[in-house]
C-alpha cells in the first residue's frame, strides 16, 4: 500500500475523498470491498476477511443472503414501490410479522422509515405529540442516530455539536457501566445508585415535563454496557409512576443479536415504543417503530410520511429477514455462540493483562483494552493497534466505547464455530503482535475512528 504506483483501491479512495465530506464517517481501514457473503467479505485485491463487525450490526442474518435475494428478485417483475398513498400487500404482512414479534398483549401499530436514526426521530415526535410535553431524558454516551433530534438527544456526539441544535430541553443521565461504577463493584448496587441519580434528576425537574425516556437495552456506542437488571425495573417504575413513555433502542440489539429477539426481553420489562433498523432488512433499507397504537395514531395522517417508507422492496426483504431468523434459529443460535465466544474472550483476558474486561450478550460483545487490569486505564492507542493488525491478518473489527479503547465484536449470526475460533485467533495474534512491539504507531494516524 506504501508502493510509489497506488493500487486501484488507493485510488479510489482518493477520489472518495475528492467527492465525499468527510463529515459522512469513520473510516478505519483502506478496505475497498468487492463483495460479500455470510460472514466473509472480499476487497478490490480479491483478499478475504471474516467479518466481526457485521456493517455495523446490519448482516444479522449474513452478507447476500440468498433467501433475501430470491424474495427481492420475485417482487421486482410485480413493481419496485408505491408509496403510502396507496396500499400494498408487503407493508401489511410485515406488520403483522412486527406486531407478533414484540412485547405486550396491549394493541400495537407501525411506523416505517428509512434508517434507524430517522425511526428513532419518529419515536420521539411521537412522544412529543401523545404527551404534549417538551422535554427528553437520555443517556450519556448514547447514540440514536443522525436526525436533528437524534444528535440533540444522542450523549456521543460532542457537546458543542448537540447544542449547536436547536433543541434544549434533553437531560442526560449517566449509563450503567458495571466494569466502572467508581468503588461500587456489586452490579445491584451499580443499579441503585445511577436509579437514585435518575430519582434526583426528576425532583429537580418537574416530571411531568418529560415526554420520554430514550435508551438502548444494551448501550452499543458506549462500549456494550450492559445494565443491572434492576436499574432497568426501577427505570420502567419511574417512568410509569409519571407518565413518561420509554423509547426502546433496539437498532442495534434488535432482531436476535442478543440472544433475545430484542434485547429489552432480558430484563422482563414491557416498553411503549420499540425502534428497529440495521437488521430488519437483511441489508435493504428500512426502519420500524412499534408501540402502543394510542401513542402512534396520536399525530394525523402525513406526520411521519416518507415517499420511501415501507418501500415494497424493504419490506419483502424484511419479511424473508424475519422468517429466515424463525426458521434457522438464529436467535438461539447467537446465544450459543455469544456464550461460546464470551468464554474465549475470557482466557483471553486471563493471558493478557491489557484486557480488562469481556462483556455483552449473545454475538453482541465488547472487550475493553486498558493498560492494565487494577487501575483499568482506558488504552484506545492499543486498541487502535490491535484491529489494524487484525485487519492486516484477515479480520475486520473496529473500536468504539466512551473511551475509544474497547474492541467491537458482533459477526453475522450465521457465523459458523470454526470461522468464529479463526476470528478470535486472529484477535489473539494481533494483541501479541502488538504487545510485542511489532505494529507501529504511526498506523493510528491512517484511521478516522471513534474519539
Amino acid at each position: 500500500m506504501d508502493n510509489e504506483s497506488p493500487g486501484k483501491d488507493l485510488q479510489l479512495i482518493e477520489k472518495y475523498w475528492r467527492h465525499v465530506s468527510s463529515s459522512q464517517g469513520f473510516k478505519y481501514f483502506p478496505l475497498v470491498v468487492s463483495r460479500a457473503k455470510a460472514s466473509k467479505v472480499w476487497d478490490i485485491n480479491g483478499r478475504e476477511y471474516i467479518d466481526f463487525l457485521s456493517s455495523a450490526a446490519t448482516y444479522n442474518i449474513g452478507h447476500s443472503n440468498e433467501e433475501v435475494i430470491k424474495a427481492i428478485k420475485e417482487h421486482l417483475d410485480k413493481f419496485i414501490h408505491y408509496c403510502l398513498y396507496l396500499y400494498h400487500e408487503p407493508v401489511i404482512e410485515l406488520s403483522e410479522l412486527l406486531t407478533g414479534i414484540t412485547l405486550g398483549n396491549h394493541r400495537k401499530k407501525v411506523v416505517f422509515g428509512l434508517s434507524g436514526g430517522d425511526a428513532n426521530d419518529t419515536a420521539l415526535k411521537a412522544a412529543f405529540i401523545y404527551t404534549r410535553r417538551p422535554g427528553v431524558i437520555s443517556y450519556t454516551y448514547s447514540y440514536h442516530g443522525t436526525t436533528a433530534l437524534g444528535i440533540a438527544v444522542g450523549g456521543s456526539f460532542r457537546e458543542e455539536i448537540r447544542k449547536a441544535i436547536p433543541f434544549k430541553d434533553v437531560y442526560f443521565v449517566e449509563y450503567p457501566d458495571t466494569y466502572r461504577c467508581g468503588n461500587i463493584e456489586d452490579p445491584r448496587e451499580c443499579g441503585d445508585h445511577h436509579l437514585s441519580k435518575l430519582e434526583d434528576l426528576l425532583k429537580k425537574i418537574n416530571p411531568s415535563s418529560f415526554a420520554a425516556i430514550i435508551m438502548e437495552p444494551i448501550q452499543g456506542d458506549g462500549g456494550v454496557l450492559v445494565p443491572p437488571e434492576n436499574y432497568v425495573k426501577g427505570l420502567f417504575k419511574l417512568a410509569r409512576e409519571n407518565g413518561i413513555i420509554i423509547i426502546d433502542d433496539e437498532v442495534q440489539t434488535g432482531m436476535g443479536r442478543t440472544g433475545k429477539w430484542l434485547a429489552i426481553e432480558h430484563f422482563n420489562v414491557e416498553p411503549d415504543l420499540v425502534v428497529l433498523g440495521k437488521a430488519l432488512g437483511g441489508g435493504m433499507p428500512i426502519s420500524a417503530v412499534i408501540g402502543r397504537s394510542e401513542i402512534l395514531d396520536a399525530a394525523p395522517p402525513q406526520t411521519f410520511f416518507a415517499t420511501s417508507a415501507a418501500h415494497a422492496l424493504s419490506c419483502v426483504a424484511a419479511i424473508a429477514t424475519i422468517k429466515y431468523i424463525k426458521n434457522y434459529n438464529l436467535v438461539e443460535k447467537a446465544r450459543e455462540l455469544g456464550d461460546y465466544a464470551v468464554k474465549r474472550l475470557n482466557e483471553l483476558k486471563e493471558k493478557y493483562e491489557i484486557i480488562g474486561d469481556v462483556r455483552g450478550k449473545g454475538l453482541m460483545i465488547g472487550v475493553e483494552i486498558v493498560k492494565e487490569k487494577k487501575q483499568k486505564i482506558p488504552d484506545r492507542k492499543t486498541a487502535l493497534k490491535i484491529i489494524w493488525r487484525a485487519w492486516e491478518k484477515g479480520v475486520i473489527m473496529m473500536t468504539y466505547g466512551k473511551y475509544g479503547n474497547v474492541l467491537r465484536i458482533a459477526p453475522p449470526l450465521v457465523i459458523s464455530r470454526e470461522e468464529l475460533d479463526a476470528g478470535i485467533n486472529i484477535v489473539d495474534e494481533a494483541i501479541k503482535d502488538v504487545l510485542e512491539g511489532r505494529v507501529p504507531d504511526d498506523v493510528i494516524n491512517k484511521m478516522k475512528a471513534w474519539e
